[in-house]
């Protein structure tokens, strides 16, 4: 039976990040360190995974960014922490993404949200961000108690639309992501945001394009 559920992951792949580089460039002195934040971050709830130790994300996201700071031998008050974490629940969409949804809307696929962050801030994104009405079904993988790309949380998926996972494609701008819905049993698009190149590490993704726009070409021909 052809792919009609899509699956997609939310920071970076649907929210633009990159207006909180202003706010770490004012209150860190570098923009540059928004990315080192949001990698320290994936890696800190693979470790919590892991470890069977698992942590709220937006806890582990205090954490990391307490890190980045004491890195910078700076003391970041309550102000700019609230700055900060206020922007990420106004964060905006990439300008492909609310085209690309309501074409995939239309041509008949059911939509899906899944992603690492606490079901109170993807709640709150996508109310500010006006994706909530594009989506059927909008899901932390808090509720498997472990984070991306541990396969529990892909079952996040399956149990919320009943159904296998050869009938699920994600789509995400993460190579990791992608290689581990790939290995749960789903189909995986690539958003290769910015020029990103797909490790070789991983499993090939099953279609891939530079921006959202062309991935959905893609998954209407693939799947439509």
């Amino acid at each position: 039976m052809p792919t009609r559920h899509l699956v997609f992951d939310v920071n970076e792949t649907l929210l633009d990040l990159a207006p909180l580089d202003t706010l770490f460039a004012r209150h860190l002195g570098d923009a540059g360190l928004r990315r080192t934040w949001f990698a320290s971050l994936l890696h800190w709830s693979t470790v919590t995974t892991l470890t069977g130790d698992f942590m709220d994300f937006s806890a582990l996201a205090g954490d990391c960014l307490d890190a980045v700071a004491r890195a910078r031998r700076i003391d970041l008050d309550a102000d700019a922490r609230e700055a900060i974490f206020t922007a990420i629940g106004r964060l905006p969409p990439h300008p492909d993404v609310v085209p690309a949804l309501e074409r995939l809307r239309a041509a008949g696929f059911t939509l899906m949200a899944l992603t690492n962050s606490a079901q109170h801030t993807v709640d709150a994104q996508f109310e500010h961000a006006g994706l909530s009405e594009h989506f059927d079904h909008v899901r932390s993988v808090a509720h498997a108690r472990c984070y991306k790309p541990h396969p529990d949380a892909y079952g996040v998926a399956t149990e919320t639309l009943a159904c296998a996972p050869a009938s699920l494609c994600l789509v995400a701008a993460h190579d990791w992501d992608v290689t581990g819905a790939l290995r749960a049993g789903f189909d995986g698009a690539f958003v290769a945001r910015e020029g990103a190149v797909y490790n070789n590490a991983g499993t090939p993704p099953t279609l891939v394009g530079d921006d959202l726009t062309v991935v959905t070409d893609r998954l209407i021909a693939a799947y439509g």
